[in-house]
């Protein structure tokens, strides 16, 4: 998986001629097998690197939503519409929902069935619930 996400990176980066077409939609492809195969939908180039996925299943990423580094990922988990920037080291937990035109600061954890509609800005705090709120 690092491995075509870093030749998708070099790929978007270099914009010439007829294998850059031919390279882009092979890598595109395969991208989307892999996506099958597993069960998520993710856009490309939402996660820098260090994405963990621990389970199969449901998984969908909108293609405008920013993931920082090291973000672990649950089974059901929706980073959905309005482009949501979710900061390093943030783990979200399985079925958890995030939505909106949002910021989630470094290192949060979010819960199980979380719905998360707002911004979080305290670093290193858990939220949880519907809607999502800090919990000490």
């Amino acid at each position: 998986m690092r491995y075509i996400c870093e030749k998708v990176n070099i790929i978007i980066m270099y914009r010439g001629g007829v294998l850059h077409k031919i390279a882009g939609i092979y890598c595109k492809s395969i991208w989307n097998i892999l996506g099958l195969m597993c069960g998520f939908s993710i856009g490309l180039n939402c996660f820098e690197k260090g994405l963990s996925i621990s389970h199969i299943g449901t998984i969908v990423v909108n293609h405008e939503a920013k993931i920082g580094e090291n973000c672990r990922l649950h089974v059901c988990v929706n980073i959905g519409t309005g482009s949501p920037q979710i900061g390093n080291n943030v783990y979200i937990g399985p079925g958890a929902k995030i939505f909106g035109k949002i910021r989630i600061a470094n290192g949060i954890k979010i819960g199980a069935n979380a719905v998360v509609n707002k911004d979080f800005y305290q670093e290193g705090k858990t939220i949880v619930g519907v809607p999502a709120k800090y919990i000490e």
